[in-house]
């Protein structure tokens, strides 16, 4: 028998759970769906002060704070012209300071306050896909069975689930990138404060304290013919690795109909710029606030269902561009600090254009 509710969301990361937390707060009934078991090893993250404002919204800053990530007031950047530490800034009430999360006690922390407004949580429980009728999406075909619902949000994350399931067509913008990532227990002073971007010769390494004596690694090649190494930075070369590197696909790419008839998509599953724009959980916290603002006026007759899906079409993308163009400069000033010899693969970056790929 089918179940049903006004809002199905497929992905209980940091988009699915704000999407889950707005709509429930404006009396919506969600049905929250997420393949995995909590909690799940997932990479750290490291957040901007202006994520504060979110969780506020979201109700879940007093938890954040209490969680104990460590915290930093702004990044170090090592590039062959020496080392530049570039703080957050500053208020009234002193130096504005980043969370470096461990992401599976923030997802944990996010669901919770879901659960605890209202959502209902069906885990492990497998999208397989979507229900349509006569062109509107209307629910989704799972492993516990059939869901209904009025919008199905995919917050499902660079899986693209209903990207590739429902045949949305992506615009890709940059080579093919492939990120590593890891873990290394040691005693390292110099990183323990703030985190750390160092350029390399073709690429750059992030290096950020996540738990005491617990050091978090991710590596990222520019060269489009060459793979990202797996191997821990040098600087981390004495300490104990924590199970194998692990790699993600961190191609530049965007949906272009992130919404459409009784669909959303936000989060990795809308749009994907590489990691070294530090906004990710930022990106996908926004996005899915907007998803649950932007149903809940469908839901209670406030505004068109066509208007509402062309703006938040156009808002994602803008967003999008946006950090892909700050990345691109961030990524010429690279290269003219590197010279010629970075010129070729950084360049294939900068240059990269292939519009309207059909999603794999």
């Amino acid at each position: 028998m089918a179940a049903s509710s006004e809002v199905i969301i497929v992905g209980a990361g940091p988009a699915g759970c704000a999407a889950a937390i707005g709509c429930a707060t404006a009396g919506l009934s969600v049905r929250l769906l997420e393949s995995a078991r909590f909690p799940r090893d997932l990479p750290g993250e490291t957040l901007h002060p202006g994520v504060e404002a979110l969780l506020e919204r979201l109700g879940v800053a007093a938890e954040v704070r209490a969680a104990g990530f460590p915290r930093h007031e702004g990044i170090w950047t090592h590039s062959p012209e020496g080392s530049v530490f570039t703080p957050y800034g500053a208020g009234a009430e002193g130096p504005w300071r980043g969370f470096q999360a461990w992401r599976a006690e923030l997802d944990g922390l996010l669901l919770r306050r879901a659960v605890a407004l209202g959502v209902e949580v069906l885990q492990p429980c497998r999208a397989l896909q979507p229900l349509v009728e006569r062109g509107r999406v209307v629910g989704v075909e799972t492993s516990q069975g059939l869901q209904h619902g009025r919008f199905v949000v995919d917050a499902s994350g660079r899986g693209r689930w209903f990207t590739r399931k429902h045949g949305l067509a992506r615009s890709v913008d940059s080579p093919l990138l492939l990120a590593r990532y890891g873990y290394v227990h040691g005693h390292f002073v110099e990183q323990d404060e703030h985190p750390s971007l160092r350029w390399e010769p073709d690429g750059w390494e992030w290096i950020a304290r996540v738990r005491p004596g617990l050091y978090a690694w991710t590596r990222l090649s520019l060269h489009a013919r060459r793979r990202t190494r797996p191997d821990p930075p040098r600087v981390l070369s004495s300490g104990r690795a924590v199970g194998a590197p692990r790699g993600a696909d961190v191609t530049w790419s965007r949906v272009e109909a992130p919404a459409g008839d009784g669909y959303f998509i936000a989060g990795d599953a809308a749009a994907v710029v590489d990691p070294a724009s530090s906004q990710g959980v930022l990106r996908a916290l926004m996005q899915g606030m907007m998803a649950a603002h932007l149903i809940t006026a469908c839901v209670k007759g406030t505004a068109p269902e066509t208007e509402v899906a062309r703006f938040y079409r156009g808002w994602v993308r803008d967003m999008y561009q946006r950090s892909a163009s700050a990345l691109r400069a961030r990524y010429a000033s690279m290269l003219r600090e590197g010279g010629a010899a970075q010129d070729h693969h950084v360049g294939e970056v900068l240059a990269h254009r292939r519009e309207t790929q059909r999603a794999l």
